[in-house]
């Protein structure tokens, strides 16, 4: 048994939009005819998806991807077009960031992809995913189980003393955009309809986006297991509003406090970059903080929450 990674292209024609796919996974040793070959011993329920944070992209999620195929996980990371810098920075897009239902359009489509023909040497189940998400992925991973955003709340939020320290304020100027007309709230209001996928049978949000912006009732009607890992001490998003308030209205919900002076950047892979995302370095962790320890560490909590709700039993 080989781990190996592969990047497939893929294309969705019902909405004009390329979708990148990094898989990770275990590899057969032989040859095989399809694009991506898997060990002849591969659990074919065994399917998990990752949607990476604002601007992100799964090449970024190796950690945790690796760490699921050695456990006999497919892995699909999906790189969201218009956020993600795999399609070139030319085709970065701000304004894709307010557009949060495709990146389930994305999901739901990665999904369906999966059981295209030629892709695997084995099919597989994908009535039964868990969906794995960072940042504004932890939102979509959410969104797929049925959260939903609350017309209004992010502004008010936004325009609060509050909400200064609040990164995730900045994306699109929540607090100074105007309010949008009749048609365009129903257009989005059908749009959130369509985000939740039945075939998600978990979620595990990593110091989830938009815990400020979402609808309580929504939470509420989530019914599927779910973990909720958050940085305690965040220097991106206030651990209050995001990952303890989505936890705290979601039933049942597990929520993880990660201690250590950890940021919001820890949950992605170690990196030497000098970049800074809205003041906040991305690879530069605060003093004494090991972002590998952590990584096994969440890894530990992923593991344990995976076992205790039986989402690794398969049929064959």
């Amino acid at each position: 048994m080989e781990l190996k990674t592969a990047e497939v292209d893929f294309f969705n024609h019902k909405v004009n939009r390329p979708v990148k796919i990094k898989f990770w996974y275990q590899g057969g040793v032989e040859l095989c005819e399809a694009k991506v070959c898997l060990s002849p011993k591969q659990k074919n329920q065994r399917v998990a998806i990752i949607s990476h944070g604002a601007f992100g992209s799964p090449r970024e999620m190796n950690w945790l991807g690796y760490a699921l195929a050695s456990q006999g996980w497919v892995v699909a990371g999906v790189a969201h077009f218009g956020e993600s810098w795999v399609y070139g920075a030319q085709n970065i897009d701000p304004s894709s960031a307010m557009r949060f239902w495709q990146r389930s359009e994305d999901v739901s489509f990665a999904i369906d992809s999966l059981s295209e023909d030629g892709l695997f040497n084995t099919s597989l189940k994908t009535d039964n995913v868990i969906m794995f998400g960072h940042s504004s992925g932890g939102f979509t991973s959410l969104a797929m189980a049925g959260a939903i955003l609350e017309e209004g709340k992010s502004q008010a939020y936004c325009s609060l003393e509050k909400a200064k320290d609040d990164r995730g304020c900045d994306y699109g100027q929540q607090n100074k955009r105007k309010p949008m007309n009749k048609d365009m709230l129903k257009k989005i209001g059908l749009l959130q309809e369509k985000m939740q996928d039945e075939r998600v049978a978990a979620v595990i949000a990593l110091d989830p986006a938009l815990g400020h912006a979402v609808s309580e009732q929504s939470l509420a009607n989530i019914n599927v297991p779910t973990l909720i890992l958050g940085s305690i001490e965040n220097d991106f998003l206030p651990y209050s509003t995001h990952s303890k308030h989505y936890a705290e209205h979601i039933q049942g919900a597990n929520l993880v406090g990660i201690e250590q002076n950890a940021g919001h950047f820890v949950y992605i892979d170690k990196c030497d970059s000098e970049r800074k995302v809205k003041g906040v370095y991305l690879c530069k962790d605060r003093d004494g903080v090991d972002r590998k320890k952590i990584h096994k560490e969440i890894l530990g909590h992923v593991f344990s929450f995976i076992y205790r709700n039986g989402l690794d039993k398969t049929d064959t």
